[in-house]
This record gives C-alpha cells, structure tokens and sequence, in this order.
C-alpha cells in the first residue's frame, strides 16, 4: 500500500499535496425493547487529496477504493488552479516524520463473531427490563469500528496507524400511572470489547435513573448555587470554549474567543490534550501529519491559546497544534477538539457544597448547546442540595445564560479530576462528526439562573 500511495502522490505537480486513505470496518447492533432490529456489519475504503501551490486556493478530490489513486491526485491539482482566484493558501511549517503505529490489535473487535455481539446487545437490554418492574421499554446499540488510516504529503510526511473502538448506549423508559421518564446513558473505549466490561454497570444505572425521575419533583425555577459532576462540568466547557478557541480559516469571518479575554474567575483553566493516554480522541499526529500536543486555551480565566491546524495557525502567526481533524472518510480535515479538560483545583465535593442553604448538584447531561452567546445545559440527573447536603431528586433542570455570564459565575474547581468514559460525539456542520472525551473535576456555580423547558 505505501508504494501505491508513494507513487501516485509522485505524480502531482502540486507544490504541496497530501493523500488520505483510510479503511473502516465497523459493526452495530441495535435492540429496540427485546427485538434485534439491526444487526450488521460494514467495511469501506476511500479518502481525500488536498493540493494547493502559490497564489492559489485548495483543490480537494474524494475518492473510493484504493487501486486508482492517480485520478483524485491529478484532479485536486486541477481544482487547485481553478480556484485561483479564492484565498491563497499559507501552512504554517512542521516537522516532517514517519510514523508506523500500525501494530495487529490485542483485542480486536473484528475477531468477536457477530452472533456474539447480538447476545451482548440483546443481554443488556434484558437486564434493563429486570431491573424494575416499571420499566416498559428500553433501547440498545452496540457498535464496533477498526480504522486504518495512511497518510502521506509531498513534504515527506509518512502515516499509518490502526486503531479500534467499542460502544455501548442504552434508553430506558419507565411508566406508572400515567407518568413517562426516560433517561440515557453511553460508554465507549479505546480497543475492543473487553474494555466495555462495565457496560452492564451503565445499563442499570439508565434503569434507575428513570424510575427514580417517576417520583422526582419539577424543579422550582429560581437562581441557585449549582454544583456540576464532573460529567456536567466536562460536556459544559466543552460546548462552551472549545467550539469557540477555533479560529476560522482565512477570508472567512471569525467566531472565536479573541486571545487575551477574560471570561472566568482564577480557578477556571481550560485545555485539550490529544495526547492524554487511553482515550478515544488521543492521538500522536493528526490528519495533517502534525504532532499533536496538549493546547492549554483558558489559563486562570484568560484565554491564552486556540487549536489550530496549519492554515489558521499560518494566519495567527502561531504554530499548529496538531487539532486538524477530519470528520469524515473523505473529509478535510479542519481544527476540532479532542479531549477536552477542565484542570484539576482544590477541595473536595463536600467542600464544594457545605455552606450551600439551597442549591442544584447537576449529574450527566442530556443536552447542550449553544445559540450565538447562549449557553445552555439540561441535566440527565439533579438533586437538591439543603444546607450543604445531597437532599431530595428533582426534574427539568436546565441552566442558561450567556457565555460569559455563565462561567464568570464559577467560584470553585474541585481537586477530584476524572475523565468521562461515555460515548461523546463532536458534531459541526460541514466538518462532521468526531470522537471527543471530556474530562473534569466538580465546579461551583452561583447565582444561576434554572428553568425549565430547555430542550
């Protein structure tokens, strides 16, 4: 294979050209209550090539396969030339290396026969139905994937990696007298499906967590002091600074948090690490061939760094930080996250909330979201908290406010870091959908505005 794609990218007339390919195998099983409606597998190859020379704009060809390789190469060149007249394109430079990280899997999820992947989805749905008696309808979906990629640019960047994933995400929904709860739950991890042997763990926990919510009270709307788990706290900074510490590209018009912002109090510091061992998003160079390393964007408040890749990074004068991320198989690859943190303060949950008469401890999230400076979050699972303890389940908890109002009403992080090992997905219009992992410890909210409706 790197003697095809050696070849083919050979014959660019490019000064710059980049080939991407890569093969995706994956399976997925969904069971709806106790019936098996999917069970299936996939595999597919193709990529993309990008090619650009001075004075003119990208010229980018997708592709199928992996026999004809020449076509795309030449026609991106093509497309380049034509598109002359749009922005010139500038990359920042970076080191040129080669990199084989394609060693066969220990725990390879292609090796699991399919027949044993139905059993799995079709056992835990089970165990969500004997869970509770209230229980009257539950979904399951477990999916698999194996991506090899190779990547090779004229610059003599040289890439091939194997890696794998597994999933697991769970509905479940409880009814009595005439009241309807759901709640959701996922899990995914590096490898195969031995590191998802906790998702029987995360199947009952969605069971509970809709009964629980048939007899939890609406939450009275109002401004509270609000403690959110670090499942809440992660999904929360994720939506509201990463999305917005990536500068647009050139000649386009920039939502980005503008370097040097102050937007949160001294203990708030943000970053995201693709380098972080284990996780789902961690990798050693991105699509663009760049090493990638940990990007701290918020330190004590102030905004102090962007994820780029090697355009915008170009036209910040800053170096890329290796965040160039393709979406899709035959996608471009542009800058996105991919594990995001909150870093680590001081103190304990129970420092967090002692001293709290009445307030809102935020467990999970159901949804998050952002519109222009809004920011808004709903909570999977709350409890109210009385006079600095964990007091009765309440329902219909959202947060909301404007994006610097939100998080300059942070006043305490705690010490507990940890990262979400549930199955987070990063999606953005026209650059697809990537895998992200959040991470972070409690952090204290006051004087936040709770509502309902939130949807």
């Amino acid at each position: 294979m790197k003697a095809r794609i050696l070849d083919a990218l050979g014959r660019s007339r490019a000064e710059y050209a980049e080939l991407r390919l890569r093969r995706v195998w994956s399976t997925t099983v969904l069971v709806r209550d106790r019936t098996v409606e999917v069970a299936t597998g996939s595999a597919e190859t193709g990529g993309a090539v990008r090619c650009c020379s001075p004075g003119t704009g990208w010229g980018m060809a997708s592709f199928s396969g992996a026999d004809r390789l020449d076509a795309p190469v030449l026609k991106a060149h093509e497309l380049s030339l034509a598109g002359a007249s749009r922005q010139p394109v500038t990359l920042a430079p970076i080191a040129v290396r080669q990199l084989e990280s394609a060693a066969p899997l220990e725990d390879d999820p292609r090796e699991v026969p399919l027949t044993e992947k139905r059993q799995r989805g079709e056992s835990l749905a089970a165990a969500i139905f004997g869970s509770d008696r209230r229980i009257v309808s539950a979904r399951v979906l477990c999916r698999d994937v194996v991506i090899e990629t190779w990547l090779a640019t004229s610059e003599g960047t040289w890439l091939h990696d194997l890696r794998s994933e597994v999933s697991v995400a769970a509905l479940a929904v409880a009814e009595e007298g005439g009241n309807v709860e759901r709640a959701l739950g996922s899990l995914a991890a590096r490898g195969g499906w031995r590191g998802a042997n906790s998702a029987g763990r995360m199947v009952h926990g969605v069971a509970t967590r809709a009964v629980e919510h048939l007899h939890a009270a609406p939450v009275r709307p109002g401004r509270y002091t609000v403690v959110l788990d670090p499942a809440a706290a992660g999904v929360l900074v994720h939506r509201a600074i990463s999305h917005l510490a990536r500068p647009a590209l050139p000649g386009t018009d920039p939502d980005v948090l503008p370097m040097g912002t102050r937007i949160g109090p001294e203990c708030l510091s943000v970053g995201d690490d693709p380098t972080a061992e284990g996780l789902r998003a961690s990798i050693v160079c991105d699509d663009e061939g760049t090493v990638a390393r940990r990007t701290p964007i918020v330190q004590n408040g102030v905004v102090v760094g962007h994820l780029h890749n090697r355009e915008t990074a170009a036209s910040s004068g800053q170096a890329p930080t290796g965040h160039a991320r393709a979406g899709a198989l035959r996608g471009a690859p542009h800058p996105r996250a991919s594990n995001t943190y909150v870093a680590q303060g001081t103190g304990s949950f129970e420092d967090l909330i002692r001293g709290i008469g009445t307030g809102l401890y935020l467990m999970d999230t159901l949804s998050a979201r952002a519109e222009g400076d809004q920011i808004g979050l709903r909570a999977g699972s709350a409890r109210l908290i009385r006079d600095g303890r964990l007091a009765d389940q309440v329902k219909g908890v959202q947060i909301g406010a404007g994006l610097l109002s939100l998080l300059g009403r942070v006043d305490a992080v705690g010490a507990d870091f940890g990262w979400n090992a549930a199955g987070e997905v990063c999606r953005d219009g026209s650059a697809g959908v990537v895998p992200v992992t959040t991470g972070a410890p409690h952090v204290r909210l006051v004087d936040v505005p709770v509502g309902e409706g939130f949807s």
